[in-house]
Formats: structure tokens, C-alpha cells, sequence
């Protein structure tokens, strides 16, 4: 057994596919499956399921997953340990990120950063709240952006306010010219982007006995924002969100809104790592910076 054939089998299991898995370590796909029967064979027992519908883990499989990626971190440790002692910043950041960010911070973020530490990776995973929490409860993720409150298993570092709007079409009037109220939601199509609904969002919807439209199911806010933008209703949309998505729609305050608070999570008495700890001085000094100007 080898940390490459362990590295195959972790990457099997996120992308559930033999071929995706080979491109993700560079390798050809029939030398991934040599790699993992050997795998399989040195074990005594299978790892994988292979029929038509794809590839998943065998029960065999998903208990040792998660010590496979115990010793992949570990091995990462001793790298940037033995980096640090030649004097050189080296090691891989997994950073997961909503979609707001990806397009409003990320890009100036990875750019600084790539060039304070070039022997740093960054691995970048956009996802929704929900699935960067579950990503770094299982420490597939390092890091993560959130949306608080979160669960109790993370330490968390606050780094903005955002506040919440309601967006509509151009020919929707509310009672009150200047701001809109949940019996004026009611009375519309309530469209949310799977992605950008976050706590805060849900607190809204629940607490004032809102529906959502249920026949449009989409992920991100930009696709809201495009139906709201062609009359089909309105939407609860992040400030954030809406300076990169300027268009055709009219913006409302919410009464009784509360904020969105965006901050880093790191799993709870989980080690941070030299490069870990780089990124996230990073970010906070963006953000600090960004907010200032």
C-alpha cells in the first residue's frame, strides 16, 4: 500500500467517477485502475462498486475512507514541517467558498496570496453552506466561509455584515413605498437560489410563514436574480450579491431584517497548519483592507 494509491481511492470517493479521479492526480485511467485492484488486493477485500450507474464505496470502503484522509493530512503536516526546516512556506489549503465570494473577493485573494507564497496550493471548492459545513466537519476542507450562526463545532472568525434586500420586478408596488413586509411577499412568487439560502434567510421565510416557489429549483443567486429580473417574483438577495449582479429590478429594505454575518469556520481542536494559517491572515487583511477603502 502507498499514500499514492490512498490518494487514488480518496479521490475516487469525491468525484465517484475512475476517470475524473485519474485527470485529478494526472494519471491515466487504466493505471488508476491497476493502482486501485492492487489497492483492493494488498487489503483482502473490495473498496469500490463498479456497475453502470458509476462508481460507489463498499461498506468496507466508507469505514476506511476516513482514516485514508487521516494519513494524507498527516503526511501533509510532514511535509510543511520539513519545509519549514530548510526555511520554505509549503503546503495545500482546501478553502471552501460560497458563491458571492468566489466572485467578489476569491480572485483578488488567490492572486495576492500566490505570489506572497508560490509553494503553497490552494484547492478551491464552491458550494453551498450547508455542503461546506458537512466538507469540513469530515476535514475534507480546511477552511471554509460561512454564514453564522453555524454549528458549534467550528471556531469562527467574523468578517463582514451584509445586509439582506428584497428584490422585485420593475412594475411591483408594496404597500409602503419604501420598504416591503412579509404580507407583501405572501402575496408574490418567493424565488431563493438553493446556494444562497442561508440561515438568516430560512429565519426570514419560517418566522413570517412564507412559501417558496416551488416550481423553480435553481442554485445560485444570479438565476433568481434573472427570474425576478423577467416577472416571476421576488427574491431575499444578499447585498453582497446584488453589486455584482446590477439589472433590471428594484431593491426594497425588509422590515425587521436582519443581517447576513460572513466569517471563516476551522474544525474545532483540529491542528491548523503553517499554510492554513498563512490563508487565513490573508483574508483577514483583504477584507480589513477592503472594508476600509
Amino acid at each position: 500500500m502507498s499514500l499514492t494509491e490512498y490518494q487514488l481511492f480518496c479521490a475516487i470517493a469525491e468525484q465517484k467517477n475512475m476517470k475524473r479521479a485519474a485527470e485529478q492526480l494526472h494519471i491515466t485511467p487504466s493505471a488508476a485502475t491497476h493502482a486501485m485492484n492492487a489497492l483492493e488486493k494488498s487489503l483482502g477485500f473490495p473498496l469500490l462498486n463498479r456497475d453502470r450507474g458509476g462508481i460507489t464505496l463498499t461498506v468496507q470502503g466508507e469505514l476506511l475512507l476516513p482514516h485514508f484522509r487521516a494519513v494524507l493530512q498527516e503526511e501533509e503536516k510532514l511535509q510543511e514541517e520539513i519545509s519549514q526546516i530548510h526555511g520554505l512556506e509549503k503546503g495545500c489549503v482546501r478553502l471552501g467558498t460560497l458563491n458571492s465570494i468566489c466572485t467578489d473577493w476569491l480572485p483578488s485573494i488567490l492572486n495576492v496570496f500566490s505570489k506572497k507564497y508560490p509553494n503553497i496550493e490552494v484547492r478551491v471548492y464552491q458550494g453551498g453552506y450547508q455542503e461546506i459545513e458537512e466538507r469540513l466537519l469530515d476535514s475534507r476542507l480546511d477552511i471554509g466561509f460561512v454564514s453564522l450562526p453555524t454549528s458549534e463545532s467550528f471556531n469562527t472568525i467574523t468578517l463582514l455584515h451584509d445586509r439582506l434586500y428584497c428584490i422585485a420586478p420593475l412594475d411591483f408596488t408594496p404597500k409602503h413605498s419604501t420598504y416591503v413586509t412579509a404580507e407583501d411577499l405572501k402575496a408574490v412568487s418567493l424565488i431563493q437560489a438553493q446556494r444562497g439560502y442561508d440561515r438568516n434567510i430560512q429565519g426570514i421565510i419560517s418566522e413570517n410563514q412564507l412559501v417558496l416557489d416551488q416550481r423553480h429549483s435553481i442554485a445560485l443567486e444570479s438565476a433568481a436574480i434573472a427570474l425576478v429580473e423577467g416577472g416571476m417574483g421576488c427574491s431575499i438577495v444578499p447585498e453582497m450579491v446584488l453589486r455584482r449582479h446590477p439589472g433590471k429590478y428594484r431593491i426594497y429594505p425588509l422590515l425587521n431584517s436582519k443581517d447576513r454575518t460572513i466569517a471563516l469556520a476551522l474544525l474545532k481542536g483540529k491542528k491548523v497548519s503553517l499554510a492554513c494559517d498563512r490563508m487565513v491572515q490573508e483574508i483577514r487583511e483583504q477584507i480589513e483592507r477592503t472594508s476600509t477603502e
